[in-house]
């Protein structure tokens, strides 16, 4: 790597950039860090690859901003636990410009969350299959009570998340975790109108039954038949107008 001033600046600066977050991801991946662990100080990093201060605290600026570590004021970057805020925001801004609507985001999800749960009854401990039992179980009694009920549902798509052993699935729960709550609330007061919400609770009683059965082949059918409602209930005044063409640049 060539080395640069102070007053790097240009493309050649932005070059540099991206060759420290490089060397600094080769160096996460080799090195084996994990949360907790700290990456080399800016002075070392610097005068190993013979760049200036200002480069290498972007390049680590960069890193935080893609959420992999933290920085915190005379201190070295610090290894941060992946949550799913990043693919959040990319996500959320894809709605809030009109690249994706609530019908794409109810179809990803049903693709997900039935692999998922196929997992998920495969996967499951019995400390999870007594917990997904109880949450159904709440779920029944505190149906009328719409604040409680929809902080019930999330915390069994979560319990489910973990289930399947994925860590990435939780990972895509907690990205979709404000998108989820918005489309349960929506459901659930569509539901209401119609009086079919004794039929959310028996699919959801369902997909807890199969997958603490260990029946893939059930648990994905019950959460199909979920998501193919929730997608007739709540998109049914969308899909009755006529369909608007997304402009894209």
């Amino acid at each position: 790597m060539e080395a640069a001033n102070e007053d790097d600046g240009g493309l050649k600066s932005i070059g540099l950039v991206d060759q420290v977050i490089a060397y600094l991801r080769d160096h996460v991946a080799a090195e084996q860090l994990r949360p907790g662990s700290r990456l080399p100080s800016e002075t070392t990093i610097s005068n190993m690859l013979g760049v200036s201060r200002p480069v290498v605290r972007e390049a680590m600026r960069t890193l935080a901003a893609t959420g992999l570590v933290e920085m915190a004021v005379g201190k070295r970057a610090t290894i941060v636990p992946v949550d799913g805020g990043m693919m959040s925001r990319v996500i959320s801004n894809a709605v809030l410009i009109g690249q994706a609507n609530e019908k794409d985001i109810l179809e990803l999800r049903r693709g997900v969350e039935i692999a998922m749960v196929v997992l998920a009854a495969q996967h499951r401990t019995d400390a999870q299959a007594a917990e997904l039992e109880k949450i159904a179980v709440e779920m029944a009694r505190q149906i009328d009570d719409g604040d409680r009920y929809l902080e019930l549902d999330l915390k069994l798509h979560v319990t489910l998340a973990e289930a399947t052993g994925n860590p990435l699935y939780s990972l895509l729960i907690d990205a979709l975790r404000q998108l989820i709550l918005v489309a349960m609330s929506t459901g659930r007061e569509r539901w209401s109108q119609i009086e079919g919400l004794d039929r959310v609770q028996e699919l959801h009683e369902a997909i807890v039954k199969a997958v603490v059965a260990g029946d893939p082949a059930a648990a994905a059918s019950a959460m199909a038949q979920h998501f193919d409602d929730a997608l007739t209930v709540i998109l049914a005044p969308i899909v009755a107008k006529p369909s608007q063409p997304v402009a894209m640049d």
